[in-house]
């Protein structure tokens, strides 16, 4: 189940791969505690956040971050598999000690603790950089859409004339392009 879940990851990573920016790039030019969401954001922070809580790294997949997306999940692995050597290494030295049955030894405990400590502070920071990724790359696009589109106003023209002691009343549209 677990070798099915980590492909399904992978799969999905490569396929959400946007013509995206670079969080690297961009985390200097906005800050994500201005973020304000709006009607057509692509990337929804929470998404990414529950994302994360579930699969470390998803979250940033999701948001087209997938190399950084990988490291996360790379390093939650690492330590799941420190935290399992600690494990083996503890059982056998408790309960496959066949000489000295009585030995309650400690060997193990400290890689063991160390493991799952990375596991929690991986997951954790996973989380909060998910969120903080999804929300960085919206304002990316926002700006982006805001400085490469075509933009055209219309609006109503009345005015007064007087001329020679005749008056007349003007109406019509004008219309405004910027590029």
């Amino acid at each position: 189940m677990k070798k099915a879940l980590f492909i399904y990851v992978i799969l999905l990573a490569f396929t959400f791969n946007v013509k995206a920016q670079r969080y690297s790039i961009n985390k200097d030019k906005f800050d994500s505690h201005q973020y304000i969401p709006e009607y057509d954001d692509p990337y929804n922070p929470g998404l990414s956040g529950v994302c994360s809580f579930f699969v470390p790294g998803l979250g940033q997949m999701l948001c087209g971050e997938t190399g950084r997306g990988l490291a996360f999940l790379g390093g939650y692995a690492g330590c799941a598999v420190l935290f399992e050597a600690g494990a083996v290494q503890f059982t056998s030295n408790n309960f496959g000690n066949i000489e000295n049955p009585g030995y309650s030894g400690s060997s193990g405990v400290g890689v063991m603790l160390l493991g799952l400590g990375g596991m929690a502070a991986i997951e954790i920071w996973s989380i909060f950089d998910a969120v903080k990724v999804a929300k960085v790359n919206n304002m990316y696009i926002r700006s982006f859409r805001k400085t490469s589109s075509l933009k055209l106003e219309m609006s109503p023209y009345v005015d007064h004339l007087s001329i020679t002691n005749q008056v007349s009343n003007p109406i019509g549209m004008t219309m405004r392009v910027k590029f």
